[in-house]
């Protein structure tokens, strides 16, 4: 009797595990529905020091980007077909090269400095453009389809050297956060690369991202991001990078009940050294990007 007794305790504790074990993992994927509307604002702020030729310059720049992803098919293993468009955006700087202006592309006023009509050129030819863009319940992004005649526009109006598909796609892509495809315990990573095409040459981002349990203040996941940069130029380029030093890290507030980011926090430090027509730039680079989900 006492052996049978032992043998059930046994099994009982075996299952009392299992279950302790199987509620400890979280089960991270965007959730969408059909006819759904998100909305999303990304900020990116950012603080230059540079010195060229033994003068110090310094630039601030921010950036808001207002972004609207509209559901149109979720398909039987939760890939997803949406619509994205970009709404508002609005930068202001100050210092450096190009000096201080603002723009605003709900403002109907014409803007005034050089800079700011070439930006209004580009981003009226953009805003409230629908991509198509697939993406994987991971987050992945599995396709990105720029209009045809926005492509054209954009390369008729001069505005290649500054957005053309390939950088519209990029930003589609950045969007999302990716998660990992198996349910995670608390502590546990998965990594995450991305590839940046810039003018001069690549800039390759290879993220690890770990689940930190859930705040229980909020409910919602909790999850760490430590990035590594590196930069390779392009041969054949009159402007040659180098990444020196490069550190920083985020986190993102994922809400694994109704499959989205409620918000996401990178703040990023690099040290850079810039070859071009033989003379010498060093710059140091603080960023710090936020994507938040509007109510």
């Amino acid at each position: 009797m006492r052996l049978r007794l032992c043998s059930f305790l046994a099994v009982l504790g075996v299952c009392v595990l299992s279950t302790v074990s199987a509620q400890a993992q979280e089960k991270l994927s965007w959730k969408f529905t059909a006819g759904e509307s998100l909305k999303y604002v990304v900020t990116q702020s950012t603080d230059m020091q540079m010195s060229v030729a033994g003068q110090k310059q310094s630039l601030t720049m921010s950036q808001t980007m207002d972004m609207s992803w509209k559901i149109q098919d979720v398909a039987s293993n939760g890939d997803v077909v949406m619509n994205q468009a970009i709404e508002r955006v609005q930068v202001s700087s100050d210092g450096g090269l190009i000096g201080g202006f603002k723009y605003d592309s709900n403002d109907s006023a014409p803007p005034e400095s050089a800079i700011a009509k070439t930006m209004a050129d580009v981003f009226s030819k953009i805003i409230n453009e629908n991509f198509a863009v697939t993406m994987k319940p991971t987050g992945q992004i599995a396709s990105v389809d720029v209009p045809e005649p926005l492509v054209k526009a954009l390369a008729s109006g001069g505005g290649t050297s500054v957005m053309n598909e390939e950088t519209l796609k990029q930003i589609m892509t950045q969007s999302a956060v990716t998660l990992p495809e198996k349910p995670v315990k608390k502590g546990e990573s998965w990594e995450n690369t991305q590839n940046v095409d810039l003018q001069f040459g690549v800039m390759t981002i290879s993220s690890v991202l770990t689940y930190t349990g859930n705040d229980p203040s909020t409910g919602l996941a909790q999850i760490t991001m430590k990035p590594t940069i590196s930069i390779k130029s392009k041969e054949g380029q009159p402007q040659q990078v180098t990444l020196k030093k490069s550190e920083g890290g985020g986190k993102v507030a994922f809400d694994a009940a109704t499959g989205r980011i409620a918000r996401s926090d990178m703040d990023l430090t690099m040290e850079i050294s810039i070859r071009q027509f033989g003379q010498q730039v060093e710059q140091t680079v603080k960023q710090k990007t936020s994507m938040v989900l509007n109510p």
